[in-house]
């Protein structure tokens, strides 16, 4: 057998491995001209494949290759890959770097795309870098937001907002929309989303300055650079018409997760304001801060709920709890309330420690459900990942592992942590409950209908609490984005 009819069957078995639609990689052959070597699953929260191709001369080319499963089952939604694809190709003409769009096949939902040179890291970069590829990217988000959102042909795809309340919530409300026919899970995570959603309701801001097309997800790791400069603003898929400042809050939250701005983001929005023409609003930055992480937080709540095996599982509840205490983090910050709200209760109670402790023991002590999660562990820690060859297994199992570990800690706290929830939300309402779930439902109540701004202090000293208990519980899924704060804006 030739090695061409080796690479050949390579790349078959690693579609039919990992069920990408039957001829992908034949299409990708028909649209580039190019005989496919392999299709290696990228490493990220939303499916995408790096694909090895090779020209007839010989020449080896790389494509990125994303794929919509929702627009294979006819409901791609209003966050789809087509519209995304759309967007994109609708800035080719225009100075604002987007990565190229080779081919768009709307039976299998697939785009192939450019395979963008640079890296997206700036938070593993030197500080001069950061500076200079930060300020690079914000020369390009003007570029941006400079544009006429009606010249640009999408109208189909990006409605026009035209109340103020339209600006500040019309992606909450598509997120609503989407699962209206749903009820929200029975978990903690549905008391983050009400009281963020209700707070962005109390507070929406009532002046409309600049009307624009946003990124709707920008900042650090959603652009590539190379040396200095950005070779390509990537992920599309949250663009629409709104306010400027939206984009920068977007910033805001991902400069948290992707520390680059070394804590400081006001020089750079200053800068941003002078290559702009576009003057910033701290206290709307400040909103959609929040917004942004809002968004991230009611949508994770329903992923979470519904993660099959193909799906990133520990990076998606990991990034759900960090989601939800950087969002108490921001509207602390809004309401100029000292980050100190949460630290007088906050972190794992010793009561509840008391327990772990007595159930984790050592030796002959330690329970039986411990010692299987401790040997789950070593197992897959010192053989199996060793083992691994391939990078997105390698990543799969350092996560299944975290999530072992996670397990383990939830067995190890039982029903005190919930106790103790129960205890804190009856002080909190001043009347007691049968358990954890009628406590949580009569704390929901209370936050879809408040109104006053005691009201909300209250509410969000104890989430904030709850918020850092929870990235204690969950210590192993959060660790990748441990220790984060927002950066200065003003």
């Amino acid at each position: 057998m030739s090695a061409n009819n080796n690479l050949s069957k390579r790349a078959d078995f690693m579609q039919a491995a990992f069920e990408l639609p039957e001829g992908t990689s034949q299409w990708i052959e028909l649209v580039s001209g190019n005989r496919v070597l392999a299709m290696k699953r990228h490493v990220a929260r939303r499916e995408a494949w790096v694909i090895d191709t090779e020209t007839s001369k010989g020449k080896k080319i790389q494509y990125f290759l994303r794929i919509d499963r929702s627009g294979l089952k006819g409901r791609g939604g209003p966050w789809s890959l087509a519209r995304e694809t759309k967007i994109i190709q609708a800035l080719e003409s225009t100075a604002v770097p987007a990565q190229i769009i080779y081919a768009w096949d709307d039976e299998r939902q697939l785009a192939l795309q450019q395979m963008v040179p640079g890296k997206g890291e700036l938070d593993q970069v030197p500080p001069d870098q950061q500076q200079a590829v930060f300020k690079d990217f914000l020369d390009s988000l003007a570029e941006l937001h400079k544009l006429d959102p009606n010249a640009l042909g999408i109208s189909d795809v990006c409605d026009w907002p035209v109340t103020p309340a339209d600006h500040a919530l019309s992606e909450v409300r598509i997120i609503e929309s989407l699962w209206q026919s749903m009820p929200a899970p029975n978990t903690v995570s549905r008391l983050f989303s009400a009281f963020g959603s209700r707070w962005l309701e109390n507070h929406v801001p009532q002046e409309i300055n600049h009307t624009v097309l946003v990124q709707g997800d920008t900042g650090p790791a959603n652009f590539m650079f190379e040396g200095n400069k950005v070779t390509a603003f990537v992920d599309w898929e949250l663009a629409h018409i709104g306010d400027p400042m939206e984009d920068l809050g977007n910033i805001v939250v991902r400069d948290f997760f992707y520390p680059s701005s070394g804590g400081n983001l006001q020089p750079l929005f200053e800068y941003y304001e002078n290559v702009s023409g576009i003057k910033v609003d701290n206290a709307k930055v400040k909103y959609y801060t929040v917004q942004q992480l809002l968004r991230s937080v009611m949508s994770l709540m329903y992923t979470v709920s519904n993660l099959k095996w193909h799906d990133e599982v520990a990076m998606n509840m990991g990034y759900e709890i960090n989601c939800q205490r950087a969002m108490c983090d921001a509207i602390a910050r809004s309401m100029n309330i000292s980050h100190d709200l949460s630290l007088s209760n906050s972190g794992m109670p010793a009561v509840v420690i008391d327990v772990a402790e007595k159930h984790q023991g050592n030796g002959a002590l330690k329970s039986g459900s411990q010692t299987l999660f401790a040997l789950a562990i070593d197992q897959l820690k010192k053989q199996i990942q060793p083992a691994q060859d391939d990078t997105y297994i390698k990543h799969r199992t350092t996560h299944t592992t975290a999530l072992i570990e996670y397990l383990a800690r939830l067995d190890c706290y039982g029903d005190a942590l919930d106790n103790f929830e129960v205890n804190e939300i009856e002080q909190l309402m001043g009347r007691s409950f049968s358990g954890l779930v009628a406590a949580e439902d009569a704390l929901l109540e209370w936050i879809e209908n408040m109104s006053a701004e005691q009201d909300e202090k209250s509410i969000l000293a104890y989430l904030y609490a709850r918020a850092y208990r929870l990235e204690d519980l969950m210590e192993p899924l959060v660790r990748p984005f441990a220790n984060r704060a927002l950066a200065v804006i003003d």
